[in-house]
This record gives structure tokens, sequence and C-alpha cells, in this order.
């Protein structure tokens, strides 16, 4: 017992000066530095000395400071000691941060000391060959130079690895290395090691237990498709999950609107051949019971008649349940309410199914909430746009009562612009006011100017060089700036352009327009001319998408001559040499959803000129245009444009032929050649009959147009033309007679240069002296 008791004693002399020496390798009683861990420190408060920072290199000492967020003066302890250092870990620039405390007369100055992590000073990717470095740059958010941070390396890692999955590389792996040198001051180097393995294609999607909707009306939703020839040069047959996933959520949507309300669709089996380059995609569907309409009705708060409601469901007039159409209706109904100050309106569509009638009712149960006011509507996101310049687009007021329509009409104003890649309306009510409704206008800024040089061949134009500069929000102020320069075989052209849309703030827009045409002898052509000129134009809107314009135009032709290999008398100079001014009128409708490339609204214009006040030529003109779009299906949009223009002279003038009508080519009948369909006369020298052009021209394009690899934004489209111009029409001739048809196929790349366009028309029953085949290859979008 006694020895026992002797250990023990032992023992504890023992640890006691242990911790002894353990203490005191922290404490130094010669210079009273006493680290943050005694205990006499943790349990007291002190007042904080001079602060100081040591061991930075690359960091400031004083962004250091301001994340310690302690200051000389301050009562401090332990634990807002270790928020100050965990603040400092936090700016992940450093290793190590410690803390040594010196004792002064009444403070405690601290010195923290900073071990800091290394700069990247190279970056460099390993084995990568399918995407190049710049690209991959692109994609992290390293950059040289930066201060090495483990976790952006491995998110830049899963980047990059995300990117090639999105290049159809869905095996791709991607690892990290960082070599540090032994001196920090040289910094790390980081390498991205890619395993790029083959490129991932779906070989074959199968459908098990669609009975009612085809695999080819279900796969031609998906994103995900079958690879094919083509797979090796676009990203077409590649596999990504989100896309995979979205098409889980449409193939579901799809029978939705076709009435199989209860669809199950299991999780899709995916099978990866052994050598990693193909994928076998199974999907089981159990399709369930088709359900019709049964009965709609309505409850809760209602403030309409039923009858006006029923007006605003459209679903009623379907056969079958569609869950789209139902969103719809949804929608017209929060309008309804919203439209009187409802704006929080709830309107749930209660469903009951009667199995065996094989029917679902449906009662829209409405709880219309309070009336609501606007409030401040504010704009964020808008660096460069001016705030006026939104405002403008808006229909709704500050301080009046909400209105739905209006907002929606505003949204949608603002969308039309072009200027923003994103719009919302973020709605919040004031905690002291909830009758009040601020409104946070965010916008998504993008690209609205373009610096565009090319070059390319035309059957037309032989070489053709285009540089086009383009601005539709100049310096924010949504004014429109243009400047183009074409040189080719058959034509030169310089325009500088400028309009400004809402004229000292007011609704009248003003634009103008300064030009030289220099066209040059070619075969539909046989003479050369150089025209100057100047346009302006004014215009007010009258109505929702109705504007009207009225305008002058200054042309002076100053050169023109003949090709002696024609007879002359057919193009005597008089009739084209000297100045023309001219005054325009028009009124414009345009309901499309998007000016540049549209897929859905209508477009259309009167324009009548009349030439004669003053100068060397009198006429007058009108023209008459109508556009339809359509999204039909899918990403499938009809598209339709109709022209009629009339031409006639002004008493005993004669009306300059360059002014008559021709067709053919790629913006009016492009199974023709350009400028070979029209009213011919008789050339004596020639001794044959050679296109003139003609005081009247109708024509109409009908087009589908699809895409055909979305990434590289190319599109396919098919197209029907039909028209004619002529003067006078023989006698016994109809227009039938000389109406003139085509038909055929192209793609069209919308390039960072341009649209380009390549187009084969097939002529149906064209004259003789007609082709039966034209290609056409251009720069320039189509109607």
């Amino acid at each position: 017992m006694t020895g026992n008791i002797f250990q023990f004693f032992f023992r504890s002399k023992l640890m006691f000066f242990c911790l002894f020496l353990l203490v005191g390798s922290f404490i130094d009683l010669s210079n009273q530095q006493v680290s943050i861990f005694s205990s006499a420190y943790a349990q007291a408060r002190f007042k904080a000395g001079k602060i100081s920072i040591t061991g930075n290199k690359k960091i400031e000492a004083e962004a250091i400071k301001k994340r310690l967020a302690i200051e000389e003066g301050m009562s401090l302890d332990s634990a807002r000691v270790r928020e100050a250092i965990s603040n400092v870990f936090e700016m992940n620039y450093f290793y190590d941060v410690k803390v040594i405390r010196t004792k002064r007369a009444s403070s405690y100055d601290l010195q923290f000391e900073v071990v800091e992590k290394p700069a990247i000073m190279k970056i460099d990717f390993v084995d990568n060959s399918e995407l190049d470095d710049e690209e991959l740059m692109e994609a992290i958010d390293l950059k040289q130079y930066s201060i090495l941070d483990r976790q952006k390396i491995r998110e830049s890692a899963e980047k990059i690895q995300k990117l090639y999955e999105d290049k159809g590389y869905f095996l791709a792996k991607v690892k990290t290395e960082v070599i540090e040198a032994s001196d920090p001051e040289q910094g790390a180097a980081l390498n991205f090691i890619v395993g790029e393995n083959e490129k991932v294609v779906v070989r074959k999607v199968n459908l098990i237990g669609n009975e009612h909707l085809s695999d080819s009306n279900l796969k031609s939703l998906m994103l995900t498709q079958e690879g094919g020839f083509f797979s090796f040069f676009s990203d077409s047959g590649g596999f990504k999950e989100e896309m995979f996933d979205r098409d889980l959520q449409v193939l579901n949507l799809s029978y939705f609107n076709e009435g199989f309300i209860q669809v199950k669709i299991d999780r899709p089996e995916v099978y990866v051949t052994p050598d990693k380059k193909s994928i076998y995609i199974t999907i089981r569907i159990e399709e369930g019971i088709q359900y019709n309409v049964g009965n709609i009705d309505f409850s809760g708060d209602l403030i309409f008649d039923r009858e006006d409601l029923l007006k605003e469901v459209n679903i009623k007039d379907r056969e079958v349940f569609s869950y789209q159409v139902l969103q719809d209706d949804l929608r017209a109904l929060q309008a309804k309410y919203g439209d009187l100050g409802y704006a929080f309106a709830n309107i749930i569509p209660r469903t009951r199914y009667r199995v065996e009638e094989k029917k679902v009712d449906i009662v829209f149960e409405v709880d219309k909430g309070n009336k609501v006011y606007f409030g401040e509507f504010s704009i964020t996101g808008n660096t460069k746009t001016r705030d006026k310049v939104v405002r403008r687009e808006l229909v709704v007021l500050e301080g009046e009562l909400y209105n739905e329509t209006r907002k929606r009409e505003s949204v949608a104003n603002i969308r039309r612009l072009g200027f923003f890649d994103d719009v919302v309306f973020k709605q919040k009510s004031r905690p002291e006011s909830p009758e009040i409704l601020d409104v946070e206008i965010i916008v998504k800024e993008r690209n609205t100017g373009s610096l565009q040089v090319g070059a390319g061949y035309s059957n037309r134009d032989s070489f053709i060089f285009n540089a086009n500069v383009t601005e539709q929000n100049l310096f924010g102020r949504g004014q429109k700036f243009g400047l183009n320069i074409q040189y080719a075989k058959t034509t030169n052209t310089f325009k500088l352009s400028m309009t400004e849309p809402y004229w000292n703030d007011s609704q009248w827009s003003v634009g103008g327009e300064i030009f030289q045409i220099d066209n040059r002898e070619n075969d539909f052509r046989p003479y050369k001319d150089l025209t100057r000129g100047l346009a302006l134009r004014l215009g007010y809107p009258i109505a929702k998408y109705l504007r009207i314009y009225g305008g002058y135009r200054f042309e002076d032709v100053v050169n023109f001559s003949v090709d002696s290999e024609v007879d002359p008398s057919l193009y005597p100079s008089e009739s084209v040499l000297g100045v023309t001014n001219i005054l325009t009128g028009s009124i414009e409708y345009d309901s499309r959803n998007d000016r540049f490339s549209p897929s859905d609204g209508q477009f259309a214009s009167l324009g009548i000129s009349h030439a004669g006040l003053g100068g060397d030529h009198a006429y007058n003109s009108v023209n008459i245009k109508y556009q339809y779009f359509k999204n039909v299906f899918w990403d499938v949009v009809w598209r339709n444009n109709l022209v009629l223009g009339y031409i006639w002279n002004d008493g005993d003038e004669e009306i300059p032929f360059n002014k008559l009508f021709l067709l053919g080519g790629a913006y009016t009948l492009k199974g023709y050649d350009y400028g070979s369909v029209g009213e011919r006369l008789f050339d004596s020298i020639k001794g044959e009959d050679v296109p003139f052009g003609g005081e009247r021209q109708a024509y109409y394009n009908l087009e589908f147009e699809f895409p055909l690899v979305k990434e590289a934004n190319i599109k396919g489209v098919v197209f029907y033309d039909m028209g004619f111009a002529y003067t006078d029409l023989d006698p016994g001739e109809s227009l039938s007679d000389i109406l003139q048809k085509d038909y055929g196929f192209g793609f069209r790349w919308f390039s960072p240069i341009g649209p380009l366009r390549f187009e084969w028309g097939t002529a149906i029953n064209p004259k003789d002296y007609h082709d039966d085949r034209n290609f056409e290859f251009s720069i320039g979008a189509p109607f």
C-alpha cells in the first residue's frame, strides 16, 4: 500500500514538473510575452494595445487588420481573439495564423504572425486535346498570380469536368496537381490533368410501354438525341445528365397534355458499353388512363359571373384534358383578378377523377386576397442602360391600382427592346403598409453592339467584303447606330444611320441616314450608276403595336453609263440622272416577339411615297408588306412574307427604269437568278428579250425554319416562293400565266460575322430563258 502511495506521489510530482515545463515554454518572465493559450489569459479580459501584423509579404497589413475587426483600446477576451483569427483564416490566403501578446503598462500589444499561402505563378492543362487551353481557362475561376486556394482549385476542376460533359465527354476525369517551390517567394505551379476518354454517344433510346404516343413523337421532344453520322462534328448524340433530367420532365408533361394525368415513367436504365464510347438508354412508361375534360366550376371569392369566368377558360372547349391549357387558364384568371388590384389572387384547380367515365372534373377555387397598389419601381442590374430607357417602356405608374395585364405588357415591352438577356419583376409588400407593392425590375444586360468584318463569295456578287458596326443601345440611351460598308463585284455600299426612339423623352422617334451606292454592270444590270443621298424619318405610336411614320429622302444620281453591247434607247440617262426629292409616309403594326429572329407575332406595313417636290424626277409608289411568324411545334417556325408594290408616273414624267420591279434571288424568288423575273423588252442589239422591270409586283414566301445544330446556331429551312412583276398583260394573258413558282431547301448559319445563307431552289414550270435550278449564297438576314 505504501509503495502504491509512493508511486502515485512520484508520478504526480513528475506530471507537475512536465506541466511546469510546458507552461514555461509559453511564458517568458523576462519580456512578459504570453500565448493566448495560457489559463490566465483565457479567464481575464484585457485592453488591446498596439496591433501589428508580421509574416505577410503579398497581402497588405491593412487588409488583414480590417478582417481582424480589432482596434487599439478595445476590451478583449480569448473568445474575441479566436474569432479574429478565424476571420483571417476565412480570407483563404494563409496556412497558419497565431498571436503573441506583450504586456504594457495598462494594455497588451497583439502581434499576429501569418504564414501566407503561395501565389499560383503558372497554370497548365495537361493531356487536353478536344478543348484548347483558352477555352478551359475561361471555364475556371482561378487566374495567374492569384493566391493558392484548395477549395477554388476543386471547384475549377469540377467546372472543367462539367464543360467536358456539356461537349459530350461524359466520362472525362480531371485531376489537379500543385507543385510548391521550396522558396515561398517563387510561388506554386498548378496543373489540371485531363483524362478526356472518348466522346460518349447515345446510340439508342428505347421507349417501352408507350402505346398512344409514338416513339418518333416522344423522341422529337427530347434534347437527348440518338447519335448519327454527324455526331463526330457536332454535339448531337451527346449525353448530359442535366439535359436528360429535363427530358424526363418533358416526357411527363407531354403525357399530361394528352390527358394521361396518372402516367408513370420509371427511372431510366442507362447502359455504358465496355469501351465507354456508347450509351444505350431504356425508358419504361406506364401510360394509364386517358382522361377527358368533365365539369368546370368555380368556388370561393367570385366577384365575376360564372359566365364571365368561363370565357377566360379554354380547357372547357377541349375534349382531352391538357395540363398546359390548364396552366394558361390559371394565368388568364389571375390576370382577370389582378386587373382589379388583386395582385395575390390565389387560384387552385381542384380535380376529381371519374375513373369509370374517364373524365376529370375541375373546380377553380379562388382566394382573391386584398387589393394592392403599386409603390416604388426600382431598377437593378442595368450596368449600362439608363433607368429612363427602362422606365419609358412601363405602362403602369407608381401609386396606381395594381393591374396584372399592364404589368405583363410592361415586361414584354422591356424584353422587346433587345437590350437584356433576362427581365424579372420582383414584387415585395411593405411591412408597415402591406397594401403597397414595391417592384424591383431586375435586368441582365446583353451585348447590344457588334463589329463584324467578313469576306465571302456569292454567285451574284462574286467576292464580297463586308464591314458592319452596329449598336442598338448607344451609350445606354437606347439609341441605334449603324455603319455598313460593303464591297462586291456588283455593288459598293456605304451607309451611316442613327435613330433616337424617344426624341427629347417624348413618344416621337427620329432617325436619319446618309448613303452612297455604287452599282456596277453585271449579267442582270447592263449599266452602272452612282447614287448619293440622305433620309430622315419621324415616327409616333398611335396604338399598341401600331406606329405611323413620315419622312423625306434625297437622292442624287451623279454618274451613269450603259454597256456598249446593249440597246441604249432602253436605258436613257436622262431617266435616272439628277436629283429626286421623295416624301414618304407609312403605318406599321409590329407584334413580333423578336425583331431580329422572330418566332411568333406579325408585322404589317403600308407605305406611300411621292417624288416630285422640285428635282428632276416625279413619280408615286405604294408598298404593302405582311409577315406572320408562328412556332408551330418544338422549335419549328412557320414564316410567311407577302409583298405588294406599285409604282406609277406623275403626269407626263417618265418613271426611272432603275425603280422598276424585278424578282429573283435570295430575297424574293430563290429558285430564279437575281433580277430574272419581270417585264421583258426587246433589245435590238442583242436581238432578244431582256429583263427590264415592271410597275407592279407581288410575291409570297413560305418557309419552315428549324434548328440543326443549336449550339452553333445553324438552322435548316424548306421554302416555297411565288410571284410576278409586270407593267401590262398581253392580250389574252392572265396573272396565272406570268406567275413564277419555286421550292427548295437551305442552311442558315447565324455566325459572328452575320447570317450566312446557303439555299438551293428549283423553279416550277420555268420559262425557256430561266434555269431549272438556282443556288444562292448570301450574307444577310432573311425576311
